[in-house]
């Protein structure tokens, strides 16, 4: 009769422990700004976690400009190219006409496709006019750069002719990259519309003429800086 008892006496304490309520998770504090997590994620440029932080902060704020802006700018970085297409769509609807946010999405959407209107994409992809270029390589041996599918901006300068140009390029997966048919002029090139870049540098495009610039720590932030009183 004893493995009987212990028997029945094992099946009464596993009854007992079934009972027991486990503890509840722990909720999230309630006075966490996700705004300013994701604002400062971004401006790190860790996309990875400012990307959920975002989408967590437009949950409170969904008709944020600068969250749907941010979020654009991180999902290219993601490679969410869908889910970037619907954020910078978002924010061409919804800017200001001419804002640097609604310029920006015009330009992306028109690289991509995603703007269907003929004569939007003609006003910002202007590069079928351009006779110029800039290509190089990325190149960082054992450094904190992922050359591949990097991406770059070429932006315009401020009181020159190319004022309001922007052109957005990836690396390939060797680290080469091409501006191509773009007007001839003065450019910032840099891997950041916003927070701080790696690159920096100002570039004279002459006409017909491919300048090539191939990028590293010898012309990086810490080396040379074209734009010090730029912050972004």
């Amino acid at each position: 009769m004893k493995p009987l008892r212990l028997a029945v006496a094992l099946a009464l304490l596993a009854l007992a422990g079934c009972g027991r309520s486990t503890p509840a998770p722990t909720a999230a504090p309630a006075d966490v700004d996700v705004t300013a997590l994701a604002r400062a994620a971004f401006k790190r440029g860790d996309w990875a976690a400012a990307a959920p932080l975002l989408r967590q902060a437009l949950g409170k704020e969904p008709a944020s400009l600068e969250l749907h802006y941010h979020l654009a700018i991180t999902d290219t970085y993601l490679d969410l190219s869908d889910a970037a297409e619907q954020e910078f769509k978002w924010v061409l609807a919804n800017a200001r006409a001419g804002s640097e946010e609604a310029e920006t999405a015009r330009r992306w959407l028109a690289e991509r496709g995603g703007v269907r209107n003929a004569r939007d994409a003609a006003a910002v992809d202007n590069s079928a006019t351009g006779t110029s270029g800039l290509s190089g390589q990325v190149n960082w041996p054992d450094g904190p750069v992922q050359t591949a599918r990097l991406q770059l901006f070429l932006k315009g300068i401020q009181g020159t002719p190319t004022a309001g140009s922007q052109y957005v390029r990836r690396a390939d997966e060797q680290g080469r990259f091409e501006f191509s048919k773009v007007p001839p002029g003065s450019y910032k090139l840099t891997n950041r519309v916003a927070g701080r870049p790696i690159w920096r540098l100002r570039v004279q495009i002459p006409p017909d003429e491919t300048v090539k610039l191939d990028l590293g720590p010898q012309n990086s932030l810490s080396a040379r800086d074209d734009f010090p009183k730029d912050d972004t």
